[in-house]
């Protein structure tokens, strides 16, 4: 719990270059409790001391900045480590280059996708560079798929926050 309230307290100190900061980090792949960094932002937004359009922005630039990272690692180390673990795991060569040439001619689409679902969205960007999709559809999609997760994600955090208010209001008017 002390980490989660130090991110909360890093967000609301740093505001934008917080929000952008911790959203490259995750944007790699790496853990991390993101659903905070929503709420601490909405919390600024509704305070009044951040931009609604702005957070969504330094969301989307900071998550995409760590998916280029992923990408171009992925790209030059991530070959030989997937290939290492489907031998060990018994899949043959041939249906490591089918999936190869599926992700290549379907990639952007599948990129774009795992943006907005939690599960695939690390191995997605990892994927990315090892298949070797192009760079500009993969930061294309990327960009999109961040934009879209970063919207939904701080609507739900900013009306959340509406919700509760509206909740406050309404029991206050119960009990008196």
């Amino acid at each position: 719990m002390a980490k989660v309230n130090s991110l909360y307290e890093f967000i609301i100190r740093y505001g934008y270059a917080g929000i952008f900061l911790f959203l490259f980090y995750e944007g790699t792949g790496m853990p991390g409790p993101v659903q905070i960094i929503f709420i601490a932002a909405a919390y600024l937004i509704k305070k009044g001391s951040l931009n609604l359009f702005k957070v969504i922005l330094y969301i989307t630039l900071g998550n995409l900045s760590g998916n280029i990272l992923a990408y171009f690692v992925g790209r030059f180390k991530g070959k030989r480590f997937v290939k290492s673990l489907l031998k060990k795991l018994k899949v043959k060569e041939d249906v490591y280059r089918r999936i190869e040439r599926w992700y290549k001619n379907k990639g952007g689409y599948v990129v774009f996708i795992s943006r907005l679902i939690g599960l695939p969205r690390t191995p997605a960007i990892w994927l990315s560079g090892v298949a070797g999709i192009d760079l500009i559809e993969y930061v294309v999609f990327c960009f999109l798929g961040d934009l879209v997760w970063a919207t939904i994600w701080t609507l739900m955090a900013l009306y959340g926050f509406n919700g509760i208010a509206y909740i406050q209001k309404l029991l206050s008017k119960i009990v008196h």
